[in-house]
């Protein structure tokens, strides 16, 4: 790519982001024009790329630079490539720490801005744009060894002094409190969706870099029952404007610190209910009858599945009798999105015009609960099919 396509790009972006860029005001500014960022695959932007286009995103991959062009950045993951483009005042301290990062994981929130091809070049290879505002670096390898010499400090140590402890590794104690559910903070200094707060008293903090779970537990950050619980963080402070965010390398459930030992804790929330697993989403929408005979089918589910689970328990075929022609779908393949709990079954070979296709979930398929698949319109007449979706292939 040349630079004046680089410099298209960067101009199909209205604006730029905030020389400030860590302090979110570039993220509020480009939530208002993009809306809040969707966390995607690399592979599912490739796969369906007009379902992102001028969509903001936030993605991950492995960072390249391409051969032809070193002022092109690749972000590339097993199955898919995107190029990324820096808005430009974020470009030159992406650069400078770029030069180290060269074949790992980065993560970036963007806005899917176009898609060329062109032969030879980079294109081909690249096909999906990201004009992007905000990105984090691979994340650290913190040794277990090095976590446990984490200083302990007390909220209140932590922010009596603001900004003293910035970028070193410590260790806090607070209560959940989701999202800040209760207004600890003001709502302009969230910098990210899935950050979230803890309090001691009157001191909160914000916290990034992990969601609020654990081997055996995990907490909503948008439900006030699920706060409320003391958790362990250890991290890296960050002060920005006043306000402290702890950039977590580890988090776990713990009890309320000594000094607070003797305040009885708070009654636990009750047991949320558990719902069976039902699909509510599908690309083609179930019942198309102009389905592409290159299409690929996506199937989205109300929780978090078993990825496991699907092999052996997903069968495609064609309605009624085998006709002259008719070829099992041997080579399909599927690929689970663990961040947007949706399937995709690829068919591996062109559907043959004018047929009607089905897509069969048998049982066995269960949520990470283990609780199994439920069909969207109860039980069907065969007891061996937990769903079906229905598509007919165009002429």
């Amino acid at each position: 790519m040349s630079r004046i396509l680089v410099a298209l790009a960067l101009l199909s972006v209205a604006g730029t982001a905030s020389a400030q860029f860590e302090s979110g005001q570039a993220d509020s500014r480009y939530d208002v024009q993009y809306g809040k960022p969707v966390d995607v695959s690399l592979s599912d932007l490739a796969l369906n790329p007009e379902m992102y286009e001028s969509r903001a995103v936030r993605t991950t991959g492995r960072l390249e630079r391409t051969f032809d062009n070193q002022d092109v950045y690749i972000l590339r993951d097993l199955n898919a490539a995107a190029t990324i483009i820096p808005v430009q005042d974020v470009r030159a301290p992406f650069e400078s720490e770029a030069r180290t990062w060269m074949g790992q994981i980065i993560e970036i929130t963007g806005v899917v801005t176009a898609r060329m091809s062109t032969g030879g070049n980079v294109a081909d290879r690249a096909p999906v744009y990201i004009t992007f505002w905000k990105y984090l670096g691979p994340e650290s390898k913190e040794s277990k060894e090095n976590l446990a010499k984490a200083s302990e400090l007390t909220l209140e140590a932590l922010l009596s002094q603001p900004g003293k402890r910035d970028g070193q590794t410590i260790r806090v104690t607070g209560q959940f409190r989701g999202r800040n559910l209760y207004g600890d903070l003001p709502s302009r200094s969230e910098r990210d969706s899935d950050d979230w707060v803890i309090k001691n008293d009157l001191y909160a903090v914000w916290v990034s870099g992990k969601k609020p779970k654990g081997s055996g537990w995990s907490l909503d950050a948008g439900l006030k029952r699920d706060t409320g619980k003391w958790i362990e963080v250890v991290g890296r402070p960050v002060t920005v404007n006043g306000i402290t965010y702890i950039r977590a390398l580890d988090i776990k459930l713990t009890g309320p610190p000594s000094a607070n030992a003797q305040a009885a804790p708070p009654p636990p929330p009750p047991e949320r209910p558990k719902m069976a697993p039902v699909v509510v989403f599908a690309l083609p929408l179930d019942g198309d009858s102009e389905v592409a005979r290159d299409s690929r089918f996506v199937v989205q589910f109300s929780k978090d599945m078993d990825e496991a689970t699907f092999a052996g328990h997903v069968l495609l075929r064609y309605a009624g009798p085998v006709l002259p022609g008719d070829r099992p779908f041997d080579g399909a393949r599927l690929t689970y999105d663990e961040g947007r709990r949706a399937l995709t079954v690829d068919p591996g070979d062109v559907l043959r015009p004018g047929r009607q296709v089905e897509l069969i979930l048998l049982p066995g398929i269960v949520d990470i609960e283990g609780l199994p698949l439920r069909g969207r319109k109860g039980p069907v007449a065969d007891n061996d099919v937990v769903d079906v979706l229905r598509y007919l292939v165009g002429i």
